[in-house]
């Protein structure tokens, strides 16, 4: 383990949810999301790079004090399932999670995505005159406080608002996130994008049958059975889908689920562990996003770290077409058209994907950038 630079201020991460720990540790990941897969890769690298850093999770199911192998200090505390969800919230979530920030002690405290601890986070950090570091999760956090586009519960909402408006800085992964937070809230952020280790894969040519991959929570807004409509007017090509079932939309998983057994030419995988989904890209010959809203999706940059171009209905600050990394569709035929003109052509989109991936999104332009805003420069 490397030695901290005690030049550099102490971090603290706080999340909610317990897959950051599960890989931190290589426990499994039972539900990674991209705020966990990317805050577990930027931990380890600021680790690597000489940073004390803590996990401050809430969410994690029991009470938890360890370290990883790379020297990262994991907090967490016991989840309460009982009593009524207000006086939950009140009497054990809030004061828990405050003497779980308490307890991390950091310089600086960091989160990614919008919620109600942000306010907590917010209120700790001045009060304790410590820095407060928000990195944006979604195209939808910047207008959390708006009850027609906002994704968070009514009670929720004010809370996250004030995270927003008093954290000292704030990150954002696309420019389209940036320009929503200046019009609601007249506020600067830094742009950083997501961080991809670009070289993680060698490049194979797809072989055999043409196929297409889709990953997601079985969520309304990720239109799960827009992808198996495209499936079905594309019979000569093989659709693949791995996902699992989300809180707030019951049932959507098992109607997707045996609507997609029942057609010859889809593969449903349900639950896939990211250690495992690698090879899912790998064998594919596009990836398809049908999805509504969005961050920065990590599927892309996994689909593009082995040459694959992406069809998606959501293209971040329209970089898919000024890049050509595969195709921007905004209907369902353009879709049709796209998917089977990126299999024809998969092979060429190899190089300049990857190239892409290198020049924006790998740990060597990413992580001098969230070093330089966590020392405040």
């Amino acid at each position: 383990m490397q030695k901290n630079n005690s030049s550099k201020p102490s971090l603290c991460i706080v999340h909610t949810g317990h897959a950051v720990a599960q890989m931190l540790l290589g426990e499994g990941h039972e539900c990674a999301g991209g705020a966990e897969l990317q805050l577990a890769e930027i931990g380890r690298r600021l680790c690597q790079h000489g940073w004390s850093v803590t996990f401050a999770l809430d969410g994690h199911g029991h009470t938890l004090a360890s370290t990883t192998p790379e020297g990262i200090r994991l907090l967490s505390i016991d989840s309460v399932s009982a009593g009524l969800p207000v006086i939950r919230f009140l009497s054990h979530t809030l004061p828990e999670n405050w003497r779980l920030i308490a307890k991390a002690g950091a310089d600086v405290y960091m989160q990614m995505g919008v919620g109600w601890q942000n306010a907590l986070v917010a209120w700790a950090c001045r009060d304790s005159d410590r820095r407060f570091i928000l990195w944006l999760g979604s195209i939808t956090d910047p207008v959390c406080d708006d009850p027609r586009r906002s994704r968070l519960p009514t009670h929720e909402r004010w809370l996250a608002r004030y995270g927003l408006r008093h954290a000292d800085v704030i990150v954002a992964q696309t420019h389209d996130q940036q320009r929503l937070l200046k019009q609601r809230h007249g506020r600067d952020s830094v742009l950083i994008r997501n961080i991809w280790p670009a070289d993680n894969a060698g490049y194979t040519s797809p072989v055999g049958q043409p196929e297409v991959f889709w990953a997601a929570t079985m969520r309304k807004l990720k239109r799960p059975h827009l992808f198996l409509d495209i499936a079905e007017a594309l019979p000569s090509i093989r659709f693949v889908m791995a996902g699992v079932p989300a809180e707030g939309n019951p049932g959507l998983y098992d109607e997707v689920k045996t609507r997609a057994e029942n057609m010859a030419n889809v593969d449903f995988l349900g639950f896939v562990p990211f250690a495992e989904i690698d090879k899912y890209y790998a064998r594919a010959s596009a990836y398809l996003c049908t999805s509504t809203i969005e961050g920065f999706p990590n599927t892309f940059l996994q689909a593009w770290s082995h040459g694959r171009p992406v069809v998606s209905t959501f293209d971040p600050d329209e970089l898919i077409c000024e890049h050509k990394l595969g195709c921007h569709c905004h209907d369902f035929d353009e879709l049709v058209q796209g998917v089977r003109i990126a299999c024809e052509n998969s092979s060429d989109y190899a190089q300049r994907v990857r190239a892409y991936l290198r020049q924006y999104h790998s740990p060597e332009v990413i992580m001098p950038q969230i070093e330089r805003v966590l020392l405040g420069e």
